[in-house]
């Protein structure tokens, strides 16, 4: 599951209503996360597995 589809499902879960501003914070960090991705991807053997295995690691140490 990709992960701003995952934050998506979290606030429907949790009822959070974001605002027009958050909104557009998330966008901004969500793209500047994509463009990490890929340019990790880029530039090691990094695959779509091991990117999502780095994220969930980082979301799990963060905010369990």
């Amino acid at each position: 599951m990709p992960l701003i589809t995952s934050i998506i499902s979290y606030m429907e879960i949790s009822k959070w209503q974001p605002s027009e501003e958050e909104r557009e914070v998330m966008e901004v960090v969500w793209m500047q996360v994509k463009c990490a991705c890929e340019k990790l991807k880029e530039e090691t053997n990094a695959q779509d597995e091991h990117v999502r295995k780095m994220l969930q690691e980082m979301a799990d140490r963060y905010y369990s």
